[in-house]
């Protein structure tokens, strides 16, 4: 036998552990990339558009305060203006405090700009970044469209000239004054922070997943020796099992062997020895005249006990379904007829009578004819063995259903114990003593009628008889299946 190890089922372990593990791992990385990550460089721009906005509005109230002071008369609008650029052009803020906000007017002319000095009271309004936007008109528009909003353009990188970058700022206008004011972030300091962001989390992910490949290779591993485990057992009990079976077997053939041995054991040790009698009676056939008559009985005997041992082989053999008879179309109330004509005999000198309750109809059927007439026979012999001097046995048939025969046979005998019915069938089993009984015949009945396809069914009370119902199709298949061999051989 080989290796349960050898034979573990792969495919069903891949359906079942490694399939599911994978398509986890890959729903996993396809979240991380295709909603995680997005999500992240969507909501990190979102933040810092809010950022710069919030900032704006920071240095606007500003402007606010001063017009506020303005229109109270603490100051005058020069003043008031020029502390709001003092203000503005020292108000740095982020990594290395070089961002910055900026002012200019509606016309658009530059204000205040803490890094660009040379754009400060200059006309800007054809003054255009390298793609050709005129950047400050842009403003101009927002401010007078909506009020306030956000306006992409290149500008250099804070106080570096030389280095222009994309960038993304908020104005909002200060209608007093008629002035702008503005802040903004550069986009690739904010694509470098979602990247630094994206990799924290693709780190995080990373461990996140050597953890789950760990958790799952233990899984699997585990997994697999509970499967290989789990085999291995069943092939052991299946082993365990299949020895059980044949065990089983080799007893019952074991006792049958002994069984039959004994049966025909009997009747030819009787055989051997009214044939040795006989023998000595021909030596004196001469000598005295009563010997050919005590000649005659012994080999009377012999000729019966060697019929006795036919049947007890030819029982055996239709009990191990080694012969069968054809199947034909056969009247199931002549097969009853000849069946009690048979037995008749017998019945009569138990002083018993055998009534015959046939039912109307079609009695057509497809049957063995002579092995129906064997089953009748046994069971009409076991019904008059157990009904007492002047007892009745009821043979009857009913033909309701058009597909089945029922055939029941009833006696008013002693009855067969509880304990003892669900082994009545059983070969050379019996109710009544071993002189009395072949032990073959209940068990050559059930085999019989299960290889017509039928059933048969038996009730008992004791003091009050028993009865025997035979259910057969009337339908035969040809050749007869063997069923009653596969029972054997099971």
């Amino acid at each position: 036998m080989s290796d349960p190890a050898s034979t573990f089922h792969w495919k069903s372990f891949g359906l079942k552990i490694l399939l599911p593990t994978g398509l986890s791992i890959a729903l996993f990385v396809l979240a991380l990339f295709l909603l995680v990550i997005p999500t992240i460089r969507e909501n990190s721009m979102e933040r810092k558009r809010e950022m710069i906005r919030e900032l704006t509005n920071s240095a606007w109230n500003i402007l606010a305060k001063l017009e506020n002071d303005e229109r109270k008369g603490l100051i005058s609008r020069v003043q008031a203006q020029q502390q709001a650029i003092d203000q503005i052009r020292n108000m740095n803020y982020g990594q290395h405090m070089k961002d910055y906000f900026w002012i200019n007017d509606m016309h658009p002319r530059m204000v205040i700009h803490p890094y660009r000095t040379d754009l400060n009271g200059a006309d800007l309004s054809e003054y255009r970044d390298p793609n050709g936007k005129r950047v400050f008109v842009a403003f101009v528009d927002v401010v007078r469209r909506e009020g306030a909003g956000y306006v992409d353009y290149l500008w250099q990188d804070r106080d570096d000239p030389n280095h222009i970058v994309p960038k993304i700022s908020y104005v909002k206008g200060f209608e007093p004054w008629g002035w702008i004011i503005g802040t903004g972030i550069y986009i690739d300091d904010v694509a470098a922070e979602i990247d630094r962001l994206i990799r924290s989390v693709m780190h995080i992910s990373g461990i996140i997943l050597l953890m789950v490949f760990s958790l799952m290779a233990v899984m699997i591993r585990q997994s697999y020796r509970t499967q290989k485990q789990l085999r291995m057992e069943a092939e052991e009990r299946k082993r365990v099992q299949e020895s059980l079976v044949f065990s089983e077997k080799m007893a019952s053939l074991g006792k049958l062997a002994a069984m039959v041995a004994h049966e025909i054991n009997n009747p030819l040790s009787g055989i051997l020895s009214y044939a040795k009698l006989s023998l000595r009676y021909l030596d004196r056939v001469e000598e005295r005249s009563d010997a050919v008559d005590n000649l005659r009985s012994n080999l009377s005997f012999i000729a019966d006990e060697a019929k006795r041992c036919g049947g007890i082989v030819q029982n055996l053999m239709m009990f191990a379904k080694r012969a069968s008879g054809d199947i034909k179309e056969a009247h199931l109330h002549e097969i009853i007829d000849t069946a009690v004509k048979v037995i008749d005999h017998s019945a009569r000198m138990k002083q018993v009578v055998i009534e015959k309750h046939l039912g109307e109809g079609e009695d057509r059927i497809q049957c063995d004819p002579g092995a129906i007439q064997q089953i009748l026979v046994a069971m009409i012999v076991n019904a008059i063995e157990s009904s007492p001097p002047g007892g009745r046995i009821v043979v009857s048939t009913y033909w309701g259903d058009p597909a089945v025969v029922q055939l029941r046979l009833k006696d008013f005998g002693s009855g067969i114990p509880a304990d003892q019915l669900p082994h009545i069938f059983e070969p050379f089993y019996s109710t009544k003593e071993s002189s009395k009984s072949l032990g073959l015949g209940l068990a050559v009945v059930y085999g019989i009628v299960r290889r017509h396809g039928g059933d048969i069914h038996v009730d008992s009370t004791l003091g009050a008889g028993t009865e025997f119902v035979v259910t057969l199709p009337r339908n035969q298949r040809q050749p007869t299946s063997p069923i009653l061999e596969r029972e054997v051989k099971s």
